[in-house]
């Protein structure tokens, strides 16, 4: 089964996987890095398509976004009362810009996904350009069943609703780079409170919707 089929049976079930009404996005670290990002590769040649996007998102029309290791996945009903699918490939990272990374949340501890403050020089190191969590244009691959322009309200809208994905669970983003297996098992351990009992591999996994292969 193709993206595209696989997106197609997830849209297709009674319920959609989550919640449709849109949020406001940016509001941890994470999420707020992610969305500037976006305004920082698409404004101003595509503000109009961000500024649809954003409507779009409002009005309830996201079925589904899902993200996974190097894909984000969302789907949209279209005006005529369709389904608009968008598939975004986003290129891993190095192994080279991983275990620098890894360096960096290590000097965070427990605080890098329970507090906004950071050190700066960490941020700066962690979103920055080159080797940094954060894509540039050139890691982004689009396929849309909408069109075939270079950026559409529902590509625009695709980025702009997995900003609350980041917000909620900060480990897909890790995800979403590729992060090693080893990395991703010890930072979603980080996103559990010191009292929980430890979790297996399988439970770290349904607990925070990542693939842990």
């Amino acid at each position: 089964m193709d993206l595209f089929d696989h997106a197609r049976s997830r849209t297709s079930a009674a319920e959609p996987e989550r919640d449709s009404v849109w949020e406001e996005p940016g509001t941890s670290l994470w999420g707020r890095g992610w969305l500037e990002n976006v305004h920082r590769l698409y404004t101003p040649r595509y503000a109009s398509e961000l500024a649809f996007a954003e409507k779009l998102l409002q009005a309830g029309r996201m079925l589904s976004c899902r993200v996974r290791r190097g894909h984000i996945q969302a789907a949209f009903t279209n005006r005529e009362g369709g389904t608009a699918l968008v598939n975004l490939g986003v290129r891993p990272l190095s192994p080279g810009d991983w275990v620098r990374i890894e360096r960096l949340c290590d000097r965070c501890g427990d605080a890098l996904f329970a507090s906004d403050e950071l050190p700066d020089a960490v941020v700066a190191e962690l979103f920055g350009q080159p080797g940094g969590l954060l894509p540039e244009l050139k890691d982004f691959a689009f396929s849309c069943s909408h069109c075939h322009t270079p950026f559409c309200l529902y590509r625009a809208a695709t980025v702009l609703a997995v900003t609350a994905e980041f917000d909620l669970k900060p480990i897909k983003l890790f995800e979403l780079r590729g992060a090693p297996r080893e990395l991703m098992l010890t930072r979603a351990a980080h996103q559990i409170s010191a009292e929980d009992e430890r979790l297996a591999d399988d439970e770290l996994s349904a607990v925070f919707g990542i693939d842990l292969v």
